[in-house]
């Protein structure tokens, strides 16, 4: 007897000799963040070269390269801190580069956030007033609690970053950066200013915060180790992408041996 097959509220079922059967749930991807032959060029050199680029809701991308490859120029390309020599960055359909420029702030303020190498601190206004400057309007009590909690800072909400170890400092960015629930996290060399084990221990929060929000998020890095963590990886070499694959020896983090 023939099988059929049937949907129904995204649901997928089969029927085989009057039986029916649930099917694996199919994944459901969409594209927020697509570049179109993106370039950037300082006088006569180029940096970044014709590089088409779609990034899927949930994916951790790592974007893999030497110093001077162009990564973090294609960080802040795609997350709209720097405009392309030519080219398109679109998200969720819309072209960013055609936007006005409070379409832009609003594009930054809700749906992205940025945690950079340097973690970039207010020295004088306490972790939990820092985490506060990443959301538009105050954070409630139990989100900050929550994510606090998420990323182990929860001790921390009262004291000044100079009271913190740079580990604890990267933490508190990256809850600044969480705290609005961004669609997409753009993170540039997060973990190059750390030693292996704060290494690891962002790693293991960014891949909590992916499962926990959905967040898609994008990471820098010239650590292999890093990147073999993702869920892909580009190879980025003199401004171009390389190689564009799906990391199907996927390591987690307690499985780094953090050879660069």
């Amino acid at each position: 007897m023939s099988t059929v097959c049937f949907s129904e509220n995204r649901r997928h079922y089969s029927i085989k000799n009057g039986i029916i059967k649930k099917e694996k749930e199919r994944a459901m991807t969409e594209t927020l963040l697509e570049a179109k032959s993106i370039s950037k060029k300082y006088e006569d050199e180029y940096v970044l070269q014709n590089t088409d680029l779609k990034i899927d809701q949930g994916q951790f991308v790592a974007i893999l390269g030497h110093s001077g490859s162009g990564k973090s120029t294609m960080l802040n390309i795609l997350s709209s801190l720097l405009k392309p020599s030519s080219g398109q960055v679109l998200y969720k359909g819309k072209e960013i580069g055609q936007l006005s420029k409070s379409a832009v702030a609003k594009f930054r303020r809700e749906d992205i956030g940025l945690v950079f190498q340097h973690y970039m601190l207010i020295p004088n206004l306490t972790v939990e007033e820092n985490i506060q400057l990443g959301s538009k309007y105050a954070a409630e009590a139990a989100d900050l609690e929550e994510l606090a909690l998420l990323l182990g800072i929860e001790k921390f909400l009262n004291k000044y970053p100079h009271q913190l170890s740079g580990g604890e400092q990267q933490r508190v960015c990256i809850a600044r950066a969480v705290i609005k629930k961004p669609t997409i996290l753009f993170c540039d060399e997060a973990t190059g200013a750390l030693d292996s084990e704060n290494s690891k221990n962002i790693i293991v929060l960014l891949h909590v915060i992916k499962q926990n929000y959905g967040t898609s998020i994008l990471f820098t890095t010239h650590n292999r180790e890093i990147a073999r963590t993702a869920d892909r990886i580009l190879l980025l070499e003199d401004g171009r992408i390389v190689r564009d694959d799906m990391n199907m020896e996927k390591l987690s983090p307690d499985q780094m041996s953090w050879e660069i």
